[in-house]
């Protein structure tokens, strides 16, 4: 969280206030990655270099709210598909569950790739999908996406890097 920090040009934790993972768990009926949890508990919810915005856990109908972001985007994700939509190779739809934790102002989406066998064990992928439903996948965890975009070592062709060459912020919403 350090080097997120260092990066990020944050000086010293926020003080976001408590959050009940618990209660976001069962919501979400998933257990969140440690590394999310310790990035909301230090910074809060917001974006890095004003680009990709981070979902956390608020009110309901709050913009970047996590469960009812990623509610609402999984069930779109499940009308696109049951429309036609082609559903990636990497995505199984019946032992796997996509929630959204960030967007980007440019409307992709970063997604934790859940295991039906929903162990804090288990290390989840990222699946960015772009507007025009085009799809990456990463083996990283969201802290490790988020350092390598910032700086400049994640190879996407989805999400802009021009972002990435000024100076780097986190504006906490």
């Amino acid at each position: 969280m350090a080097e997120l920090a260092r990066w990020a040009n944050v000086s010293y934790p926020q003080a976001p206030g408590e959050v009940d993972w618990n209660n976001v768990s069962e919501e979400l009926r998933a257990l969140m990655p440690s590394d999310y949890r310790e990035m909301i508990d230090t910074f809060g919810g917001g974006s890095f270099d004003r680009h990709i915005w981070i979902h956390s856990p608020r009110g309901r109908g709050e913009p970047y709210d996590l469960v009812s972001g990623a509610i609402e985007r999984e069930m779109a994700l499940e009308l696109l598909w049951e429309a036609g939509e082609e559903v990636p190779a990497a995505i199984d739809r019946e032992n796997d569950r996509l929630i959204a934790w960030a967007s980007t102002g440019d409307g992709e989406y970063l997604y934790w790739l859940v295991p039906e066998k929903n162990d804090s064990q288990v290390r989840r992928r990222i699946a960015v999908q772009d507007y025009d439903g085009d799809w990456e996948f990463f083996d990283f965890s969201c802290t490790e996406f988020l350092l390598r975009w910032i700086n400049g070592q994640l190879d996407t062709n989805l999400i802009s890097s021009a972002f990435a060459e000024f100076e780097h912020s986190f504006i906490r919403y």
